[in-house]
């Protein structure tokens, strides 16, 4: 399942050096809040990670698989009510044949929410 225009969407594009920025909105009316959690929606990190895949998948225009996580850390809770736009701070560190070393940042005006580091290989069939 993709998250890609349903739980989020993007609203704005900004070339780095490195990479791409990429400021989304949650859909804080999505399903997911309702189990996560009743009356106190906090985005879950499993979508933080895919939301993440599926940009970076955007910026390459390849189909990629997530291979390996390391030094993942959740700083804040986001509250797509209270925090509707968020950036995504993505950046191309390395790209080895079909592997890509991937390293994200997840803010806005306020506060910093995440940062992981990431593997993925392409996943061309």
């Amino acid at each position: 399942m993709t998250l890609k225009d349903n739980f989020f969407q993007i609203k704005e594009r900004c070339k780095t050096t490195t990479g791409m920025d990429y400021t989304i909105q949650l859909n804080a009316e999505h399903f997911i809040y309702e189990a996560h959690f009743p009356n106190n929606p906090i985005t879950p990190g499993v979508c933080i990670i895919q939301i993440i895949k599926e940009l970076t998948m955007e910026m390459l225009h390849k189909n990629l698989f997530l291979k390996k996580l390391h030094n993942v850390k959740f700083l804040n809770v986001i509250n797509p009510v209270e925090n509707r736009e968020v950036v995504f701070s993505i950046s191309i560190l390395s790209e080895n044949e079909d592997t890509y070393k991937v390293n994200a940042v997840v803010y806005n005006e306020t506060a910093q929410f995440a940062k992981l580091s990431m593997l993925f290989t392409n996943n061309e069939l």
